[in-house]
């Protein structure tokens, strides 16, 4: 849909509180991180993942990955370092659509809704934001140039879209998150399809 625009996902914490990598949680024959990427590719987007060294070597054994950049950052102990890693990684820089592996219930109608606007934005559902979160280019260049550790709300600010998506704030932190995870999946699976 966007050519200029690519998809970062955002997948190199360990996952300490959850016990296990969130990127491989098992959705029927998928795993979230490959239920992500199909929604992605479906909208016709570059992805690049941001991950870790032990989930890095966990992906490539994934002959799903095709073209998809897989990134390790020297540091991964905050997203906007691992954001900025992810940034320089793309050569034809343009605006970044950023997709946290553990915040996924968003619809495909809120991603292209999102790829219209002309400014940083993200969505909003019955008054507080969520992701995926989109930096126009003008942001962009901004970003890289702070420092690794500055929360993204203080580069710059995000115009919230409202949007119809009521597993907007699903957070995969818990067992519950995996069942609530599970249910939306069954329930969006057929979007790509």
């Amino acid at each position: 849909m966007k050519a200029d625009t690519t998809a970062i996902i955002l997948a190199a914490g360990k996952s300490k509180r959850l016990g296990q990598h969130k990127a491989l949680l098992k959705l029927g024959d998928h795993s979230l991180i490959h239920f992500l990427i199909e929604r992605l590719e479906f909208i016709n987007l570059d992805i690049v993942i941001v991950t870790n060294k032990d989930l890095c070597n966990k992906l490539k054994r994934y002959k799903k990955l095709g073209k998809i950049s897989l990134v390790i950052p020297e540091n991964t102990k905050n997203r906007t370092g691992n954001l900025i890693a992810g940034i320089k990684s793309i050569k034809n820089l343009g605006n970044i659509l950023v997709v946290p592996v553990d915040r996924p219930g968003w619809s495909i109608n809120t991603v292209q809704k999102l790829l219209k606007m002309k400014e940083t934005c993200c969505p909003e559902f019955e008054g507080r934001g969520g992701h995926p979160l989109f930096i126009h280019k003008s942001d962009v260049m901004k970003l890289v140039n702070y420092p690794e550790c500055s929360p993204l709300n203080q580069i710059f600010n995000s115009i919230k879209i409202k949007v119809k998506d009521p597993e907007l704030h699903l957070n995969i932190d818990t067992e519950k998150d995996i069942s609530d995870l599970k249910k939306f999946y069954e329930n969006n699976i057929q979007e790509i399809r």
